[in-house]
């Protein structure tokens, strides 16, 4: 074997050990098997007409860690922290639904805990909310957190300012989150009064908590699946992820000519020098 092929086999070896050695580092840092997950619809995101970095769009993978080892923080709290994930306060959690239904990727709001003694809601989290928020009861407005009732309703919620309601009454009966997409068009109400899902959001129920975004990337796996109707919903994603890679290829082309010029203006600067 001559040196070029060693050269070659070093290199390849080298590669292989880079990849799995970070793979491996991942899983031990989130915990997860799967440390990724691609986005498949528009709910989370912030402008419904096109993807942004930042944010979580459809046809994004997000990087995902086990949410015993993950910081989860309602939108209600991180209005005091300042803790902020994705483009607005709070913690974005993946939860399972029932086992025919994808997992739902989305903001958790505000916890509510029920009280089967007395068989009401409360919510320690809104004592020192500074936002807008009422119970409406029978046409009366009350802000009991120890006992809340009736209609809760969030007035200029989230960075797009909704106006977010629910009937308390329909909740099945479990503490947990409230949980809401970031979408300023298509996700008006709490995914327990749109027919999501028809209890707050246990811990029992989060799958994972997702850190961080790789824009774009996603959209691969929608094309090979045929989602072609979701990327509909991101335009610009497709010539995005093509710009970058182009770039990159660019890139190592260009390290690859400066080199090799590199190389032969070295070979010709000796051959001058040689007596």
């Amino acid at each position: 074997m001559n040196d070029e092929n060693r050269k070659m086999i070093f290199v390849l070896i080298a590669v292989v050990a880079i990849i799995v050695g970070g793979y491996a580092t991942l899983i031990s840092y989130t915990g997860m098997g799967t440390p990724f997950s691609v986005v498949m619809s528009q709910s989370m995101q912030h402008d419904p007409d096109r993807s942004e970095i930042g944010c979580i769009d459809t046809g994004d993978v997000v990087v995902v860690k086990n949410k015993n080892s993950a910081t989860i923080e309602s939108y209600v709290v991180a209005t005091n922290t300042g803790y902020s994930t994705f483009g607005d306060y709070g913690s974005v959690i993946i939860y399972e639904r029932d086992s025919s239904s994808n997992p739902v990727i989305h903001r958790a709001i505000v916890w509510l805990d029920w009280n089967p003694t007395t068989e009401t809601w409360s919510s320690k989290e809104l004592v020192d909310y500074k936002g807008e928020w009422y119970c409406n009861v029978n046409g009366s407005h009350e802000n009991n957190t120890n006992n809340l009732r009736g209609t809760l309703t969030f007035e200029n919620l989230t960075q797009s300012g909704k106006t977010v309601k629910i009937n308390l009454s329909t909740l099945e009966r479990q503490s947990g989150y409230l949980t809401l997409g970031d979408n300023p068009k298509t996700n008006l109400s709490f995914d327990q009064a749109s027919g999501i899902i028809s209890h707050p959001i246990g811990n029992d129920d989060i799958r994972s908590v997702p850190f961080f975004e790789i824009p774009w990337l996603g959209t691969i796996k929608l094309l090979i699946n045929g989602n072609n109707a979701n990327l509909s919903y991101v335009p610009n994603s497709l010539p995005s992820l093509a710009m970058v890679i182009v770039t990159i290829i660019g890139a190592i082309l260009l390290i690859d000519v400066a080199t090799v010029w590199k190389n032969i203006n070295g070979w010709s600067f000796r051959k001058k020098e040689d007596p």
